[in-house]
């Protein structure tokens, strides 16, 4: 039973099934056919606007498509031009300010790598001119500053090297204490000191041998200590003042000679000990002192001083000391040794005159006393007249002087 119920139960769903799809199928129909009466039933001014705007918006899209595609500053205004209210117009403006950044930054690194290709002061004042806020001013500046100034440090090197006097590379040393050639500077500078040192010891050296004096030789010795010529300056000095010895030496003998006394030889020796004549000036002295006392007559002083003692206690009172007649016979022998000594300038007359040992106790002092003093007169009576031979006559006086003083 229950199967037949199934098989009378499948012809029912087939049925239902049927019946489902013809109705949607009506119901689609229906649906068709009143939408395309609604459309029909829309105004034509509506229609063709709808259409415009869709029109609009498929250019709109396709102008920004191209400017995509382009990808250009220009590109991209040409679409702001051509579609300011368009969908994409605040992107459009970003795309170009984008762009035009972009293409500062270029042209800025472009006009960098030119400059610093070019490496002058002059190309990197145009970079700072044209790109004042570029990304390399800050670095363009120090450039300049650097270059400004090693130009300025060549040029002044060059003047230096040009003018090539001690001065110049001293001035450039001092306005460009840490330039690119201040230790070549100084070098020059040392040789042209030293250069101008050795021309100075040479002039001086010259100017002393042309004067060739031992103060000519001495004052370049003070003035240039370690010059090239100071120990043959030392060697001249030497030579000159053993020459100027020599020749005093040579010249005082021969006024000894000329004198042809003890005195004169006996001041020779004494100021020229180490002299060429010495051996034989001693021999000269001692020679005419032996004569000399031979032509004075001897006396006996001791008697005489002590006999002069005795005078003059017996005068003054008291009593004759060892010390009186000592100081007594000092005296005398003094007095004979200068008698000896300038006996050639008395005269003979003087001579038997003053030294006559047959009086009373003759003294050597007493004698020498005599003798000088017949010598200076002699002196005195060979001297011309100040006024020449007389007579002479007092100069006439004014009659009218003697009337006023009376």
């Amino acid at each position: 039973m229950i199967d037949d119920l199934a098989q009378r139960a499948k012809p029912t769903l087939h049925t239902l099934f049927l019946q489902a799809t013809i109705v949607a199928a009506i119901a689609a129909t229906t649906l068709v056919s009143g939408c395309g009466q609604s459309s029909d039933s829309q105004p034509p001014a509506a229609q063709q606007q709808a259409a415009d705007e869709q029109a609009q918006k498929q250019a709109d899209e396709k102008a920004w498509a191209e400017a995509e595609k382009t990808g250009t500053v220009a590109a991209y205004t040409a679409y702001l031009q051509n579609f300011g209210s368009g969908a994409h117009v605040s992107e459009a403006s970003q795309r170009i300010v984008a762009l035009n950044e972009q293409a500062r930054k270029d042209a800025d690194e472009k006009a960098w790598a030119d400059a610093e290709k070019t490496g002058t002061a002059a190309a990197y004042m145009a970079y700072i001119q044209n790109f004042g806020g570029g990304a390399h001013v800050a670095q363009a500046r120090q450039r300049v500053t650097e270059l400004s100034r090693k130009e300025a440090d060549e040029k002044a090197w060059a003047d230096a090297v040009r003018a090539g006097t001690a001065a110049a590379f001293t001035s450039y040393t001092q306005n460009f204490s840490s330039g690119a050639h201040v230790a070549e500077a100084r070098a020059r500078l040392a040789a042209l000191e030293e250069h101008a040192r050795k021309e100075a010891d040479e002039k001086a050296w010259a100017d002393a041998q042309r004067t060739g004096t031992t103060a000519a030789f001495t004052d370049y010795i003070q003035k240039f200590a370690s010059g090239a010529h100071v120990a043959e300056a030392r060697q001249r000095i030497a030579g000159l003042e053993e020459q100027a010895r020599k020749d005093e030496d040579e010249k005082a003998w021969a006024e000894a000679q000329r004198s042809g006394t003890a005195a004169a030889f006996t001041s020779y020796v004494q100021k020229f000990g180490s002299g060429a004549h010495v051996a034989e000036a001693r021999q000269r002295a001692a020679a005419l002192d032996a004569t000399g006392r031979k032509e004075v007559p001897g006396i006996d002083i001791q008697k005489t001083c002590q006999a002069a003692a005795g005078a003059m206690v017996s005068l003054m009172g008291g009593t004759t000391t060892e010390q009186d007649v000592n100081a007594c016979l000092d005296s005398e022998q003094k007095a004979r040794d200068q008698i000896v000594k300038d006996r050639a300038t008395y005269s003979a007359a003087d001579k038997r005159q003053c030294m006559r040992t047959n009086v009373y106790l003759p003294s050597y002092v007493e004698w020498l006393t005599c003798l000088e003093m017949e010598r200076d007169v002699r002196k005195m009576d060979n001297r011309q007249p100040q006024f020449g031979a007389g007579p002479w006559s007092l100069p006439r006086v004014n009659p009218a002087i003697n009337a006023a003083g009376r």
